[in-house]
């Protein structure tokens, strides 16, 4: 069972590390001004929590992105934001009583 436990810790620590790795390169793929903090990636909200704050649908939310009123941050192949990247967006929906 110790040796058990023992490989658990090693595993774990080797998933931080690449969590850690893939944080830094996430973070140099962004465009300058886009730059965030990585201390602040329990901020970012996913794509679904967007739709959701906003009140709209998946549709609309696809043509904000590509008309450029939603700018995700780009992880990957999935879109984060944060809140203040999203305040025009919210003033929209407000204006057209979304939310």
């Amino acid at each position: 069972m110790e040796y058990v436990m023992t490989q658990l810790d090693e595993i774990v620590q080797l998933l931080r590390e690449i969590n850690d790795r893939l944080a830094c390169t996430a973070h140099h793929l962004l465009p300058k001004s886009e730059k965030w903090k990585l201390e602040n990636v329990d901020e970012l909200m996913t794509r679904m929590a967007v739709v959701t704050r906003l009140g709209i649908s998946e549709r609309t939310y696809n043509r904000w992105v590509k008309s450029g009123i939603l700018k995700p941050i780009y992880l990957g192949n999935k879109h984060y934001y944060r809140e203040v990247d999203l305040q025009d967006a919210i003033k929209r929906s407000i204006r057209k009583g979304m939310i």
